[in-house]
């Protein structure tokens, strides 16, 4: 999969780690998910997310594995920054 910045995309909670997600896309394409950008930072329990989808914006496209961010505050931003393109 092609992961492009600001685009959304569904992936799966493969792994946590004390600093955030490890996830897969449908094709197994790796991605990460820092801890300050999911849902379950500060107070939730990471590895509950181990197996779940997530709906996610990639943030960092040049980095690899990419990263994704699963707030909803990202999610908006993304979806500004892409209606303002024509995207």
């Amino acid at each position: 999969m092609n992961f492009r910045l600001h685009h959304e995309v569904d992936v799966t909670v493969v792994a946590a780690q004390p600093w955030g997600l490890d996830v897969e896309s449908q094709d197994g394409t790796p991605g990460f998910v820092d801890q300050t950008k999911s849902p379950a930072w500060p107070s939730g329990d990471q590895d509950a997310l181990v197996g779940t989808v997530l709906h996610a914006v990639v943030v960092d496209d040049r980095r690899n594995p990419v990263r994704l961010s699963a707030l909803d505050t990202d999610l908006e931003i993304a979806r500004q920054k892409r209606s303002a393109t024509g995207n």
